[in-house]
């Protein structure tokens, strides 16, 4: 007599709570927020092979960065000036700022861009077996004694037994974005960071959502360097 009872979890959602490794962001000593009102989002370059991904992380960071109270141009007009990918010089810059009227540009990069995808691990799942435990007894019959064996109880055994087991993975966003001086072509901050999500959308909004906040942290406790 035996029987096995088997635990698994079946299929597992694995990550959307994080990697929680927090955005990276790094504010220049000569950012004074008083001289940056106006900034031109210029998009985001496309991650290799996914055309049009740099609009979509775009169009999502433009949004927190509201939360960084600036004023922002038209993104549309911004990008028709200039392409994301293309150095940004002084010249660039220059007339940047004197077509679009801002005090800054933000570009940025995509580091990380995958869907939400399913792999077969092999994993450990315990596995309990009970088998029956016999004895010989002597017992009284009718001809006089005689010995039998009998079960006199059950013993458990632990092993571990391996099967294969589903995991989801979640979709995974990674962005880098800077902003830059249109009047010296100076770096005034960066920040990138990386989420996952139940979907692209999802992790771009969390992504977002993590850069611009370590932003705003970091710009809230920045104070400027004497002029």
């Amino acid at each position: 007599m035996r029987k096995g009872i088997l635990k698994t979890s079946g299929v597992v959602l694995l990550g959307l709570l994080g990697c929680a490794t927090p955005a990276v962001v790094f504010v220049s000593p000569d950012y004074n927020p008083q001289q940056i009102k106006r900034v031109a989002v210029l998009g985001f370059s496309d991650f290799p092979g996914q055309q049009g991904s740099g609009t979509t992380v775009s169009d999502v960071f433009e949004k927190y960065l509201f939360n960084l109270h600036y004023a922002i141009i038209d993104p549309n007009q911004a990008q028709q000036n200039v392409n994301p990918s293309s150095n940004l010089d002084a010249s660039t810059l220059a007339a940047l700022g004197k077509s679009l009227g801002v005090d800054a540009v933000i570009s940025g990069s995509i580091s990380e861009f995958s869907q939400t995808s399913e792999q077969t691990v092999m994993v450990d799942v315990p596995q309990e077996e009970t088998d029956p435990v016999y004895q010989s007894v002597v017992v009284q019959g009718r001809h006089g004694l005689r010995t039998v064996t009998q079960q006199t109880g059950t013993q458990t055994t632990f092993t571990d037994q391996v099967v294969p087991e589903t995991e989801t993975l979640p979709a995974r966003i990674g962005l880098s974005a800077r902003l830059v001086s249109v009047k010296n072509g100076e770096l005034l901050w960066s920040g990138s960071g990386s989420a996952d999500g139940m979907n692209l959308s999802s992790a771009a909004e969390n992504a977002a959502s993590k850069v611009t906040q370590a932003l705003l942290k970091a710009l809230e406790k920045h104070t400027p360097a004497a002029q």
